[in-house]
């Protein structure tokens, strides 16, 4: 890598999307109030002091949290209690952050790029995101992993299982595995990677993994929302085609 990059990466609290980056000599910081209660993005307000704290920035990546946009029943409650628009003020954070680094002047504009991610459910309509770039489930991407031969014939036998009677342990074979369905929107400035996909795996009746979780915990929320680490090795290689170091 011939030049010095930075990536910003926004409520990304595991760091898995932006681990490519980091792995491949990019300066990455994460920025989440979960590892630092000095890290709210809502104190990033003011412009001299966020230049201060980043002076340069090449890309950004958020996945700012999805409660408050995915649960269509809790909808109305959201609303009056003032989440939803708590939920958008984040989204809101990172588009002023975006605008503050995008280069306007297409003669400087050296390959930065930006991307928000979110479950399917609300959030277009209510931030003025609109439709997402593009619709991916881990899947799709799972094999830009490197998966051995053994781990191909355990995906296979799991997957005969067809949701039934699938333990603990396997299911989480095939979550690392990536092998699971999450339809997930990506909205931004980005180059959208080719897909690599492997037969997603049942691990219950109703599909997904996220379907055996349950409960509203924070954890449970933590493990619903982990950026699958297929997509963000794909992710990574192609936008680092915008760059010609």
């Amino acid at each position: 890598m011939g030049q010095y990059r930075r990536l910003l990466s926004l409520f990304d609290y595991t760091g898995q999307w932006a681990t490519p980056f980091a792995e491949n000599g990019w300066d990455v910081i994460c920025w989440d109030i979960k590892l630092d209660e000095f890290m709210d993005i809502n104190l990033l307000t003011d412009v001299e002091t966020v230049l201060d704290l980043f002076d340069s920035v090449d890309g950004i990546i958020a996945a700012p949290p999805c409660t408050w946009f995915t649960n269509a029943q809790y909808w109305p409650k959201y609303d009056l209690e003032g989440k939803t628009e708590q939920a958008h003020e984040f989204v809101r954070q990172v588009m002023r952050l975006v605008d503050l680094y995008q280069p306007t002047d297409p003669e400087y504009d050296d390959g930065f790029f930006w991307a928000l991610e979110n479950p399917v459910g609300r959030i277009g309509n209510v931030t003025g995101l609109g439709k997402p770039l593009v619709y991916f489930d881990p899947w799709e991407y799972a094999g830009y992993l490197k998966h051995t031969k053994k781990d191909i014939a355990e995906l296979d036998r799991i997957r005969e299982k067809n949701g039934i009677g699938v333990t603990n342990e396997e299911a989480a074979f095939v979550v690392a595995q990536n092998a699971y369905t999450k339809k997930t929107g990506l909205w931004g400035e980005f180059l959208v990677p080719t897909k690599k996909p492997i037969q997603s795996i049942k691990t219950c009746k109703q599909g997904s993994f996220t379907q055996r979780l349950g409960g509203k915990s924070a954890k449970t929320k933590e493990l619903r929302s982990v950026t699958p680490m297929g997509f963000a090795y794909a992710f990574y290689e192609f936008q680092q085609l915008l760059y010609n170091d």
